[in-house]
């Protein structure tokens, strides 16, 4: 079972690491940058590129379709990265028809094409040119929202679940957690909120059995007022 389970790790960050087809070109050599092409739209027009943002308006057109889009930077496997700041917007032309409650606003797409010089709209009130990409492919991505740390370890140590122990070199992922517990100043744990991801609270000590009684032992001899006499003489 767990070597299913890391097979089935290996080959889905191999899935996040490869290129969509439909954004996949031939030749990468010669594809331009957003700065490249918005510093001279006309001159670089006809040139590759592979470029991909957030969708910011969606107009549906006779017959294509024209996205405005938010610049963003792509990781390796053609995803754009977001953050805080934009280098600026650019157009994208598609042929046929997107539905726009699909390709809605906000949404992350990724286009290759070619540089289909530039062209004046608004931002708002504000004048502003577009870069302009004729598409040939694009890719939607997925919503993610999800954090996860993995690893993998590398050492000595039992593999469970088989007939006999076996110590040796053993290679598989795992989920990792880190958990930080510090002591108050009278040195005792501190109590746990009940959080999922809060350590869990120090099992108490079972109670010390019950001493054994002692067997009775006489009492001691009282000293009379004659034996204090005699200690008094001494």
């Amino acid at each position: 079972m767990k070597r299913l389970l890391f097979v089935a790790m290996i080959l889905g960050l191999a899935g996040c690491s490869t290129i969509p087809e439909p954004i996949q070109l031939k030749d990468e050599s010669n594809l331009l940058s957003y700065q490249q092409v918005s510093a001279s739209p006309e001159q670089t027009s006809g040139n590759k590129v592979r470029w991909g943002g957030v969708i910011a308006r969606v107009d549906n057109l006779k017959e294509n379709t024209r996205l405005e889009m938010l610049y963003y930077p792509l990781k390796s496997y053609g995803r754009p990265v977001t953050s805080d700041e934009s280098a600026g917007r650019f157009r994208v032309y598609i042929d046929g028809f997107l539905d726009p409650m699909v390709y809605k606003t906000g949404r992350l797409l990724t286009v290759i094409g070619e540089v289909g010089g530039s062209e004046s709209g608004t931002v708002g009130e504000h004048e502003y040119v577009f870069p302009v990409i004729n598409a040939s492919g694009y890719h939607m991505w997925k919503n993610v929202d999800r954090v996860s740390v993995s690893t993998v370890g590398v050492g000595m140590g039992y593999w469970p679940g088989y007939y006999s122990s076996w110590y040796g070199w053993h290679l598989w992922p795992y989920h990792q957690r880190l958990i930080i517990r510090s002591r108050n100043s009278t040195g005792h744990w501190p109590t746990n909120s009940g959080s999922a991801d809060s350590p869990r609270p120090r099992p108490e000590s079972s109670p010390s059995p019950a001493p054994r009684p002692r067997p009775a032992q006489s009492q001691p001899r009282q000293n009379n007022n004659r034996d204090m006499g005699k200690i008094q003489r001494h």
